[in-house]
């Protein structure tokens, strides 16, 4: 599907939020490990987005250290937004400032 339609599906924070804020998500993916994060500013953001998604009505997927699909959603950044609808402005940007996200 990705393949095809690759503006369905985005996995920076920021991105993740946009979509969110655009009620666009149809499924998000996180790390419980993002969730559990020291870091209490970092913690309480994904926190309030998995709350946000789910007020929405989305699904969420929270996926324990246990899981395989845990280890491929960290090495990319640990949160991931599959789309209901394309959202245009982000497909357009670029996105540069990754380590600035995580």
């Amino acid at each position: 599907m990705f393949q095809h339609e690759p503006n369905q599906a985005f996995y920076r924070i920021k991105h993740v939020e946009k979509t969110n804020e655009a009620m666009a998500i149809d499924t998000l993916l996180i790390s419980d490990e993002l969730l559990w994060h020291q870091d209490v500013p970092t913690r309480s953001r994904y926190v309030w987005l998995v709350e946000s998604v789910c007020d929405n009505t989305e699904i969420v997927r929270i996926f324990s250290n246990l899981h395989v699909f845990r280890e491929q959603l960290g090495q990319l950044t640990g949160v991931a937004a599959i789309l209901q609808f394309p959202v245009p402005d982000l497909s357009d940007q670029e996105d540069d400032s990754y380590s600035d996200e995580n």
